[in-house]
C-alpha cells in the first residue's frame, strides 16, 4: 500500500470547530460506562485519575484527527472512535495493560455503550444497513473513495452479493484508522480495534465474514455482510419505492387502456383484450424490476404487484370515479385480471432468479 503517513493535510478540528466540544461532551456523559469495565478489568485503584487522563488524551487524539468528510462521511463516526481507543491505550500502556487485555476492555466498553439501546432498535438500525437504499450509498460512496481526494480518508470497492454466500461486501484497500494511529506512533492497536467489527456486527444483527485486515499485512480487508436466515441472501433487493412505482405504472397502464377499449368496442371485447394485456404489462415490468435493481423473492413481488393493483382500483375507480364497488363481483372483469397479474409476476421472477443462479453456479464453479 503506497501510502505516505508523514503528514495530515487537514485536521477535523478545523473543518468543524464544534467537533472539539461535542465529542468531549460525549465522553462526559458516557464515563459512566468506562468506570465499571476498567474497575472490573484494572482495579478500582486511581480510577478517577485514569478517567482524567484519558479525557486529556482523548482531547489531544481529538485534535489530531483529520478531516475526511465529517458527516457527509458515515466513516468519520469510526475514526472519532478511533480517537477514543488511542486514549484510553495511551493511559493504559504505562500502566502495564497489554494490547490483548486493552482489546477485551475495549470490546466490554463497545458491548455496554451499544446496548443502552433497545433490542429492536439495534436491530432495526441493522436492518437498514442491510437494505438496498444503504447498499447503493455504500457502492456511491466506495465509487467516490477511488478518488483519493483526502489521503486521510478510507479506499474500497464495493462488493455485490452472490446468491447463498453473501448480500454485499467491501473490500478496504486503504484504511483511515491504520493512518490515523501510524500517525500518532500507535500502529500497534490497529488489530485490536478491527475486532470491535465482530460484537458490532453480532449486536446490530448481521452475519458478517472477514479473512483478511491491512492491520494484519494484508492488502485488504474483506468484510462480507448477510441477514441472517434469510432465504434470498446474495439476491440483489429491489427497493420498497422501486416496487410500490411498478406497481402504480402498471395499474396506470391497464386502466388507461381499459378506458381506450371502452370507447371503441363493447364491454365483453374490452374484458378480453384488457384480461390478455395486464399479464403482460406486468410480466414486463416485473422483467424490468428484476433487470434493474435486482427482485426480492418472486412471491413477495408478484404479491405486492398486485396488491397495489387491487388497492388503486378499490379507492380510485371504485371508491371516488364509480362510486360502486360491484366491479370486484366480476370474475372475468376483475379477479380473473387480478389472477394473470400475480402469475405472470410470479413466472417471470421466478425464471429470473433461476437464470440468475444457474449464471452464478457456473461462475463459481
Amino acid at each position: 500500500m503506497n501510502v505516505s503517513f508523514a503528514k495530515v493535510s487537514k485536521r477535523a478540528v478545523e473543518k468543524d470547530p464544534k467537533l472539539r466540544a461535542r465529542l468531549l461532551r460525549q465522553y462526559d456523559r458516557g464515563v459512566n460506562i468506562l468506570r465499571p469495565q476498567i474497575a472490573e478489568r484494572l482495579g478500582g485503584r486511581d480510577l478517577d485519575a485514569l478517567i482524567a487522563e484519558a479525557r486529556s488524551e482523548y482531547d489531544k487524539a481529538i485534535c489530531a484527527l483529520p478531516w475526511i468528510g465529517g458527516s457527509a462521511n458515515p466513516r468519520s463516526f469510526s475514526l472519532n472512535g478511533a480517537a477514543l481507543w488511542l486514549a484510553l491505550w495511551r493511559v493504559l500502556k504505562p500502566r502495564g495493560v497489554s494490547v490483548d487485555e486493552a482489546q477485551a476492555l475495549f470490546v466490554g466498553i463497545f458491548h455496554d455503550y451499544w446496548s443502552r439501546y433497545p433490542r429492536f432498535l439495534t436491530r432495526l438500525y441493522g436492518a437498514l444497513r442491510m437494505g438496498p437504499r444503504n447498499q447503493s450509498h455504500v457502492k456511491r460512496l466506495a465509487e467516490a473513495s477511488q478518488k483519493r481526494s483526502n489521503p486521510d480518508d478510507f479506499v474500497y470497492q464495493f462488493v455485490p452479493g452472490q446468491p447463498d454466500r453473501f448480500d454485499f461486501g467491501i473490500d478496504f484497500t486503504e484504511c483511515a484508522i491504520i493512518k490515523y494511529l501510524r500517525n500518532q506512533g500507535a500502529p500497534e492497536l490497529a488489530p485490536a480495534l478491527c475486532e470491535l467489527d465482530w460484537p458490532h456486527a453480532n449486536i446490530i444483527g448481521i452475519d458478517m465474514q472477514r479473512t483478511t485486515t491491512i492491520a494484519q499485512g494484508c492488502e485488504c480487508c474483506d468484510f462480507r455482510f448477510s441477514r441472517p436466515g434469510a432465504r434470498d441472501i446474495g439476491w440483489p433487493r429491489s427497493s420498497a419505492i422501486s416496487i410500490v412505482l411498478h406497481g402504480v405504472a402498471g395499474w396506470a397502464a391497464c386502466t388507461v387502456l381499459m378506458l381506450a377499449l371502452l370507447q371503441t368496442m363493447p364491454l365483453a371485447t374490452a374484458l378480453v383484450i384488457h384480461g390478455i394485456a395486464a399479464p403482460v404489462f406486468f410480466a414486463a415490468l416485473t422483467w424490468n424490476l428484476f433487470r434493474r435493481g435486482g427482485g426480492r423473492h418472486p412471491l413477495f413481488v408478484a404479491t405486492c404487484l398486485t396488491s397495489i393493483v387491487i388497492a388503486l382500483d378499490a379507492v380510485i375507480v371504485a371508491g371516488f370515479i364509480q362510486r360502486d364497488f360491484g366491479m370486484f363481483a366480476s370474475i372475468l372483469g376483475t379477479w380473473l385480471p387480478f389472477g394473470l397479474i400475480f402469475l405472470s409476476a410470479h413466472a417471470v421472477g421466478t425464471f429470473l432468479r433461476w437464470k440468475q443462479s444457474l449464471h452464478a453456479s457456473t461462475r463459481h464453479s
